[in-house]
């Protein structure tokens, strides 16, 4: 009794198989291992900002300080109010001019001199934008976000780890992570812009304990790479009721 034979063909799509088995494991336990670096990262991050338990209580941050814009040559008082539910209010009083801006859930309104007006767009974006780069570590915890592992990075000879975060609206963010104290030190957003590009980004520093969580008394926002603005905070209050009224552009 003779042996049966393969049908034709079947030792090249065998071999094929063989090939893309190759490729295809060694991509998965890489997948793996990028998950597992961003779980360990995140609960690093937690714990440098206090815990878990303690970052998910604070519903509401209010924050005191100064602004130099070096974009034009002004200084003046910078106060935000933040509250968990989208919501995000910015007044700024320089010596020649004020702004004001507002996030309200899906809405974001600027100041002009004949009142608040709606935005839209980019500039309804980069509102958003910065309401999820104040939530952070939050954000990180709620699972909100597709997150992937961006490798390592150099943040003014500091070294980082580098988080991707993506969801179904806004630009995609990079959150640096410092790999000794595991502070956020960097975030970034990609903004498209007609044709072009621009990477609007924030870096924080001089990091103190705030009712138990740890809060930057410094940030130096950035566009396209140019430093547009330095902000040195000087009080933060936590947890204090704020009015929904603040939040509307009435």
């Amino acid at each position: 009794m003779g042996q049966k034979r393969l049908p034709e063909g079947y030792y090249s799509i065998l071999v094929l198989y063989c090939v893309l088995l190759l490729f295809l494991f060694p991509s998965i336990g890489q997948a793996a291992n990028q998950s597992e670096n961003v779980k360990v990262l995140i609960n690093r991050i937690a714990a440098a900002y206090g815990g878990k338990e303690t970052i998910e209580t604070v519903r509401s941050v209010i924050a005191r300080g100064k602004i130099e814009a070096v974009v034009f040559d002004d200084k003046g008082t910078y106060v935000r109010y933040f509250k968990q539910g989208r919501k995000l209010r910015v007044n700024i009083t320089y010596t020649r001019s004020k702004e004001e801006r507002i996030l309200d859930g899906n809405k974001g309104y600027e100041s002009t001199d004949a009142g608040f007006s709606e935005v839209s767009g980019a500039r309804y974006l980069a509102m958003l934008y910065q309401y999820k780069q104040l939530d952070l570590p939050c954000g990180l915890l709620k699972g909100e976000y597709q997150l992937t592992y961006e490798g390592k990075a150099d943040v003014n000879g500091v070294n980082t780890e580098v988080i991707g975060l993506r969801d179904a609206e806004g630009p995609p963010i990079r959150i640096y992570v410092d790999m000794k104290r595991f502070f956020i030190i960097k975030v970034s957003g990609l903004f498209s812009m007609g044709a072009n590009t621009m990477e609007l980004s924030a870096e924080f520093s001089d990091f103190r304990q705030v009712q138990g969580t740890m809060q930057p008394y410094r940030i130096t926002n950035y566009a396209g790479g140019q430093k547009i603005a330095e902000i040195t905070l000087h009080d933060y209050e936590l947890n204090t009721n704020i009015n929904e009224s603040l939040f509307r552009p009435d």
